[in-house]
């Protein structure tokens, strides 16, 4: 889920930096302008919190307690880039969501824990 999450972030990079106009979405439909600075700064925006989704991916996948920090700013990244087109971003909105709920679930779970708040952090 956060892989594919950060992956269809993918569509704003390409929307705003005018690289196509996937599925649905239309250069008419985006604001800033798409292929203005503020466009291509947004997309960029749009671009960290995929590469912020995978690598929260990544750690869950090794068992690194670090997946929370990055995947709380992956989290809030792409609701601050969500926000604006949420009537059509939803879905995404909902991930996020649900993000945020597993992180609070995972440090509630290791505060529960003593001395295991980084647990599966090698020593």
């Amino acid at each position: 889920m956060l892989a594919g999450h950060g992956l269809i972030h993918l569509l704003g990079v390409a929307l705003l930096w005018r690289w196509g106009q996937p599925g649905e979405l239309r250069y008419d439909d985006v604001s800033p302008a798409a292929g203005s600075l503020p466009g291509m700064i947004v997309g960029g925006v749009w671009l960290a919190a995929t590469l912020l989704f995978l690598l929260t991916a990544v750690l869950v996948l090794m068992g690194r307690p670090t997946w929370r920090p990055v995947g709380l700013l992956a989290a809030l990244v792409s609701i601050a880039v969500l926000l604006p087109s949420a009537s059509v971003a939803l879905a995404g909105l909902v991930v996020d969501a649900a993000v945020l709920i597993a992180i609070a679930a995972a440090v509630a779970a290791a505060h529960r824990r003593p001395g295991r708040l980084n647990a599966g952090t090698p020593r």
